[in-house]
């Protein structure tokens, strides 16, 4: 280990660090799921274990939350999987002797959703199983938890917030309602440390050309004109930004409102700020790409509708519903451990003895019972690191017309390097679109190159423990903007509190703090991140999908430790005047990464427009004899809303109308 390491406290044992990394899927096998599995039962070496619903000690063996390291696409949720995709063979299934109603193939929303809405519409007897490939239920309705002081502090790993939930359908706010929330109905939200002074800021490293200051008060994607002129930036980076964020002159001029917005819908973000604005190339990576996106993944008009910067002066109005607009952003509803609240919820009605009864807001910091999720006798189970290689009807497809399809359907899953069969009556598949066409192959080819289109953004976003925010406070600030590096910035979490009561902020105890990829959790939003990730910068000529395939790979190739020392050096190199020190004040780290993450619609830049007007989404989505889907890619929207949406439509897909008539005779 370098010295530059152990200053940073990398040889700190904090956590169950990730040690699987660069091997292929074919060459892990059975050993990498007893490896994984040894590997969470030890869980991190500091944290006490905490009473749990029924009195029992709740650690990371028991209690996923609890497990740090590489989490999301976690060692072992995944390897099966991408083999099925390369075509190696797995094992002979060994039959469980199980038989269900339904199988849902997917622990996420709207597996969790379809589900519950199965037994809703069928009955309290219905049997159910739900399969996932994590370790965790939710998907990426994550919960990340750590204890501190003897406190537990808790944060999302994965989906933050409900968007504008006053918009969703009746179906799906009445479904939230009957689970014991009401997220219709705005809650309290503060920031104490907003209310002691502290206020976001600015870091300009040496690295990236600064000066290895912290600037106070400014938000490096809302620079003031004033910072701008007097910070240490390179001289062409400063020019450039103030053309972006203050300029005066019309980029377009000489062309009428109708010719910007056709211009605007032709050429990417990238070509807009070059040709138009002229800025240099060096000062690209000085500003953020937009959403999930790179700069060359969208039109300049989607950057335009979505907020980026460098188009006050064109005289032309935005479309409105942004979700960066203030209106949106008021709607949206923020809870203290993201989606995974309502996830909660769903395993709740699923399993009743996971969870006492009560509202979100009671239950906050109840651990859910993992070992009643999986019990023989119970109507519904949840059976977690069990990922799905084969779907498959049984027996003959029916031959004449108006014959009910009553064949059963197996579902083969690798679970701790084994695999297993159970069936099921109907099968929801509630996974990402792009595995089912190795699961199905059987399905018709138009409706597999639909699938293949749900290509999804990769995303993360890293969780800490700091035993104190001391330095924080001494530097006035409860976030760090950090340009051009690694990670985006960073900001304190703020502690939970009872019934939206007042937290407890004294400085001397332990805080998260979340490291995001730039504006949000896209990787590609962040040049530097997606250079490193990848080794080299992403060209410019690829599709969008082309360019998460590519930075997909990168995510899953980058070990545990390159994030780690991203952490500690940026928080060195910005608080450490003010008395941080990683290798002392850092406790613990979670790394959510995200591969497929955000559902992604058609990009107008690549994908021509449908002749027929029907979306690959609703191809995708068909039902396929006794199997249907249901995910955010059915929706082709990244919301949990149309996640919930989707699981509804798929099970009133098996809800038998034997009126005698037929849409075909």
């Amino acid at each position: 280990m370098e010295n530059s390491d152990k200053k940073l406290g990398m040889g700190v044992a904090i956590s169950r660090r990730d040690v699987i990394h660069g091997v292929t899927a074919t060459a892990l096998g059975a050993a990498l799921a007893r490896t994984h599995a040894a590997q969470a039962a030890k869980g991190p070496a500091d944290a006490p274990p905490l009473a749990n619903t029924a009195g029992q000690a709740a650690t990371a063996a028991t209690y996923p939350p609890l497990r740090e390291g590489m989490r999301g696409a976690h060692p072992g949720a995944f390897e099966a999987a991408h083999a099925r995709r390369d075509g190696a063979p797995y094992p002979a299934p060994r039959s469980t002797g199980e038989s269900y109603d339904l199988v849902v193939v997917g622990g996420g929303l709207s597996g969790l959703a379809a589900a519950c809405f199965y037994r809703r519409r069928f009955g309290p007897n219905a049997r159910v199983l739900v399969l996932d490939n994590h370790d965790d239920f939710g998907g990426h309705a994550k919960r990340n938890e750590f204890v501190s002081d003897g406190r537990i502090l808790m944060t999302t790993g994965g989906s933050a917030y409900f968007v504008a939930p006053d918009q969703w359908t009746e179906n799906t706010q009445n479904f939230v309602k009957s689970l014991g929330a009401d997220f219709t109905v705005k809650r309290k939200e503060s920031n104490p440390f907003a209310q002691m002074g502290m206020r976001p800021a600015t870091f300009l490293s040496h690295e990236s050309g600064g000066d290895g200051q912290l600037y106070p008060h400014v938000r490096f994607t809302e620079p003031t004109l004033e910072f701008l002129k007097t910070a240490h930036l390179p001289p062409r980076v400063s020019q450039d930004l103030i053309a972006v964020y203050h300029g005066t002159a019309d980029y377009m001029h000489g062309m009428t409102k109708d010719q910007k917005i056709q211009r605007l819908q032709t050429i990417t973000y990238k070509q807009y700020l070059l040709d138009y604005v002229k800025v240099a190339p060096e000062s690209l990576p000085w500003l953020p790409g937009v959403w999930c996106l790179s700069k060359t993944a969208c039109s300049a008009w989607f950057a335009y509708f979505r907020y980026a910067p460098g188009f006050a002066t064109l005289g032309v109005e935005r479309a409105p519903y942004s979700p960066e607009s203030p209106q949106s952003a008021a709607a949206d509803f923020h809870l203290p451990a993201g989606n995974s609240d309502l996830a909660r919820l769903m395993v709740r009605e699923l399993v009743p003895q996971s969870l006492p009864q009560g509202t979100w807001q009671s239950l906050e910091t109840t651990r859910v019972r993992y070992d009643t999720l999986d019990q023989p006798s119970a109507p519904a189970r949840i059976r977690l690191s069990s990922i799905a290689v084969r779907v498959q009807h049984i027996g003959p497809e029916p031959v004449g017309m108006f014959e009910p399809d009553t064949r059963q359907v197996a579902v083969d899953y690798m679970h701790e390097g084994r695999c297993y069969r159970v069936t099921g009556k109907s099968v929801i598949l509630a996974g990402n679109n792009n595995m089912i066409p190795y699961l199905c192959p059987e399905m018709p080819e138009e409706q597999k190159a639909a699938l293949h289109k749900a290509v999804r953004a990769a995303n993360q976003t890293t969780t800490v423990l700091i035993r104190n925010w001391e330095a924080f406070k001494k530097a006035g600030v409860n976030r760090v903007d950090t340009p051009t590096r690694f990670f985006g910035g960073f900001a304190l979490g703020v502690p939970w509190a009872p019934n939206e009561g007042v937290p407890d902020m004294d400085p001397k105890k332990g805080v998260l703090v979340t490291f995001m990829t730039g504006a949000n959790s896209g990787i590609l939003n962040n040049e530097t991140m997606t250079r490193t990730l990848m080794g080299y910068d992403m060209p410019d000529k690829l599709s969008m999908q082309e360019q998460f395939r590519m930075v997909r790979m990168g995510l899953l190739q980058t070990p545990f430790a390159t994030f780690e020392r991203a952490v500690r050096s940026q928080m060195n190199d910005a608080l450490g005047p003010y008395g941080f020190d990683a290798a002392r004040d850092i406790v613990g780290i979670t790394v959510n990464r995200w591969p497929h993450g955000f559902a992604m619609a058609q990009n107008s830049l690549f994908d021509p427009p449908s002749p027929t007007g029907e979306q690959p989404y609703e191809i995708a989505r068909r039902r396929f004899g006794r199997i249907s889907i249901a995910n955010s890619d059915a929706s082709g929207q990244d919301l949990c809303n149309t996640a919930i949406d989707q699981g509804f439509r798929a099970v009133e897909e098996m809800v038998p109308h034997n009126y005698g008539y037929f849409n075909r005779i």
